[in-house]
């Protein structure tokens, strides 16, 4: 089992930086993309594992996130579909593997949360221009004759990080939170708040949808999210439960060292008890457990001892 760390911050410090080193593969390798019309008027171009969406109005077109995995293709997937040209850029958060070609659109207005602007504001990234038009809780959008809400529901992913929801198309998109029929990437997909992430797969089951999209992987349905909801309930309970039943004093006997290696002994002990137990139950339900289990338990863990 790899070395593990308590806290948090170093957790999704260590995971950014190899976040970081994948990505660089993954961009170099995405030459190709697909499209598919889920709704009418409403496409997902996909390709290095990302998603980008984009809608057409009779205005203009709308595009959800710009990651550099895709880059350019969006204005090919685009133009294979329609005339009108893309008026508005939307950004799901932050974070430049989602939004890192935002710079190649030009003369769009690009929305995003406050959060998401204050973030830009401090990377000074020319990748990632400074969105044009801002919002706190929730922003309804008119454009030509579509309606688009954006909901800012809590840092499930990262600060500023928004659901994006078609009403009259029934498709709700929501970027780096949960994966059809698969797991969140490592550590929860770095969540900085574990409570916030839980919560978010609730609300994302109070809106009417019959299609989900996420940033990655195929498209789902409601479902899907209740399966990812009931996995993550299981996650919090068993590591609940390790939290319990793991006897510190009995994980440490024998162990002569610093305080740093009898809490690396009671974490993995932890971590073992909470990831035996998702992997005998869902091993054969999701796409990924027995590879992130233990980074999912451990992350858990940490949540529930310190939030």
């Amino acid at each position: 089992m790899n070395s593990r760390v308590i806290w948090c911050t170093l957790i999704v410090a260590t995971s950014i930086v190899s976040y970081t080193v994948f990505l660089n593969v993954v961009y170099s390798q995405a030459t190709e993309y697909s499209m598919q019309e889920i709704k009418p008027d409403v496409y997902i171009v996909s390709a290095g594992g990302y998603n980008s969406l984009f809608l057409v109005s009779q205005e203009g077109v709308v595009v959800v996130d710009a990651p550099p995995a895709i880059g350019d293709k969006i204005f090919a997937a685009v133009s294979n579909v329609t005339d009108m040209p893309i008026t508005h850029l939307i950004y799901s958060h932050a974070h430049k593997d989602h939004i890192g070609a935002a710079n190649l659109f030009e003369n769009v207005t690009i929305i995003a949360h406050n959060e998401t602007a204050k973030i830009l504001n401090e990377r000074n990234d020319t990748n990632r221009p400074i969105p044009d038009k801002n919002f706190t809780k929730e922003i309804n959008l008119s454009i030509g004759n579509q309606s688009l809400l954006l909901l800012y529901p809590g840092p499930y992913h990262q600060q500023g990080n928004i659901f994006v929801y078609l009403p009259e198309h029934k498709v709700l998109m929501a970027v780096d939170n949960v994966i059809p029929r698969g797991l969140l990437w490592k550590h929860l997909s770095v969540t900085p708040d574990v409570p916030a992430l839980i919560k978010s797969i609730d609300q994302i089951m109070a809106f009417d949808f019959d299609v989900f999209v996420g940033g990655h992987g195929q498209p789902g349905t409601k479902d899907d999210i209740i399966v990812q909801q009931e996995y993550v309930n299981d996650l919090r309970k068993n590591a609940v439960t390790a939290l319990n039943e793991v006897n510190y004093t009995e994980v440490i006997k024998g162990i002569n060292g610093s305080s740093s290696a009898t809490t690396e002994a009671y974490f993995n002990a932890l971590t073992k008890s909470c990831a035996d137990n998702i992997d005998a139950k869902w091993q054969a339900k999701l796409e990924g457990v027995g590879v992130w289990t233990d980074e999912h338990c451990e992350r858990m863990i940490i949540s529930e001892s310190v939030d």
